[in-house]
């Protein structure tokens, strides 16, 4: 080819979007009526089309049958360098319209990248597009992410040749003293578990990946490999199959945890919890809150109170632990535990009878401690306000004890919201234990003037509800509430 028609992609390169719709055609038939252009000529004519379909891609609407054909025959051109920059454009164009290309592009490709990894490929291809011991990386990871825009090939005959490819894509690669060698392989190496991913229903190359990313995770000076392998174990945690093959790799997730990188925390968090079933759930939820009183990240710890009371919840051993669970969470990190949490530990208590006691000694005991945040106050004074009762023969939980203890919380409390329970439970306690009337009555009426709307209305109703006469009505308005409506957590 002359010199003027190299320079002749350079002036396309610089065209406008009108000049590109009137010269598209040209371009296309210079393209695909040379099915010999020199090497250079080639790649050039390649990346300019690229970088035409990037800034001006109506002007690639329609393109022929005699065009794709000629692209496709790119990708078993001698050169690597041309079969680099012709699949580079071919993923453009597939993006843009994927089902135009797909009857040949996915066994091409398939083609093409079993031939890169053939034993004879160092031979065929020379040392020109070897990197560090992997042929043309760059190409081989272009080739899985075009993979990635169709379903696994039909074809019995491809399917398999690709599965044998990945296979050794993902068994044969291992850690190099040669940092640019480990970059080169490793590349084609997570981009091969991407596209496994993609597969999801081979359960062999599943269970490789899982090998291979667990095997990257103990990579103590390879942080960026840890970090790839946690994203890829996330992205494949939907799969039954990967889910089960990571708890061989549990206890290195967990301690992931550890790390003092914050990226590798928040991505070991989402893995544990995608990892996390009936049978691993206390262990799981263990870690979790042993790290939660550990980190002091307040964006963390917002997403660890949250996950831990979702898997307190969903995998649950029995509805004891779940309480207990609830409230350790409140008190490792009260000020991120929301409303509906420990609404949810009420509902859950209140529908059912075999936990209420259970729950009012717990509660209990556990405002007793010092320094109880306001969302256990809150969570504890209803459940004692509802169930206290239950335990009023037990030791040191009288009903006299009930109510001091909720009276020192009331007075020290800063939250108008913890208030307001807690003048609930002290008229609930009124109705259950007659006898402490004089003593919450007066509490009662020191709150007839406060300046929370809401608090003072709730004290002017319950001291109306508390006059001589109306005993009848105080006993049907505070009898114990129903169960709540089964349905699914907010959460």
């Amino acid at each position: 080819m002359k010199r003027s028609r190299v320079w002749r992609w350079r002036v396309w390169q610089m065209l406008g979007d009108a000049n590109l719709q009137k010269h598209s055609p040209l371009m296309f038939k210079r393209f695909s009526s040379h099915p010999r252009l020199r090497t250079c000529a080639a790649k050039k004519a390649a990346l300019c089309m690229l970088r035409l379909l990037r800034k001006y891609p109506e002007g690639f609407e329609e393109i022929t049958s005699d065009f794709k054909s000629k692209l496709l025959d790119l990708l078993e051109d001698p050169s690597l360098g041309v079969v680099t920059a012709a699949m580079s454009l071919l993923i453009g164009l597939v993006s843009h319209n994927p089902e135009f290309w797909e009857d040949l592009t996915v066994h091409k490709a398939c083609k093409l990248l079993s031939k890169l990894n053939h034993t004879n490929a160092f031979k065929e291809f020379g040392q020109e597009y070897v990197y560090y011991k992997t042929i043309c990386p760059w190409l081989q990871v272009k080739i899985l992410r075009l993979l990635q825009y169709y379903p696994p090939p039909q074809r019995e005959e491809v399917y398999s040749v690709l599965c044998d490819t990945l296979s050794k894509l993902i068994s044969d690669v291992t850690m190099q003293k040669n940092v640019n060698g480990n970059n080169s392989a490793h590349a084609v190496l997570f981009e091969a578990v991407n596209y496994v991913i993609h597969m999801e229903n081979n359960k062999d190359l599943v269970s490789a990946a899982v090998n291979v990313l667990g095997q990257r995770m103990t990579a103590t000076n390879q942080p960026n490999y840890r970090y790839l392998a946690l994203d890829a174990m996330q992205r494949m945690a939907h799969i039954p199959e990967a889910a089960q093959q990571y708890k061989k790799h549990q206890d290195t997730i967990i301690k992931s945890l550890k790390d003092s990188d914050v990226s590798l925390r928040r991505r070991a968090l989402d893995v544990i919890y995608s990892m996390c079933d009936s049978n691993n759930s206390e262990l799981v939820v263990g870690e979790l809150l042993d790290y939660l009183q550990s980190t002091t990240d307040p964006t963390i710890r917002e997403e660890l109170v949250l996950r831990v009371a979702i898997l307190g919840e969903r995998f649950s051993p029995n509805l004891q632990w779940y309480v207990d669970t609830i409230l350790k969470l409140m008190t490792l990190a009260g000020d991120f535990v929301s409303s509906q949490i420990w609404m949810r530990v009420v509902q859950m208590v209140t529908n059912n009878e075999d936990l209420q006691m259970y729950a009012a000694e717990t509660c209990f005991r556990a405002l007793k401690t010092e320094g109880v945040h306001e969302s256990m106050v809150k969570c504890a004074g209803y459940i004692i306000g509802e169930f206290g009762h239950l335990i009023v023969n037990k030791p040191q939980s009288s009903a006299t004890a009930q109510w001091l203890l909720l009276r020192d919380k009331f007075y020290v409390s800063e939250e108008w919201e913890t208030k307001q329970v807690l003048l609930s439970a002290f008229v609930k306690l009124i109705n259950v234990h007659p006898q402490l009337k004089p003593q919450i009555t007066e509490l009662i009426q020191t709150q007839t003037t406060t300046i929370d709307a809401e608090l003072q209305q709730r004290a002017v109703e319950y001291l109306a509800l508390t006059q001589p006469g109306r005993e009848q009505m105080l006993e049907t308005v505070m009898d114990m509430m129903p169960n709540f409506p089964e349905r699914e957590s907010i959460l």
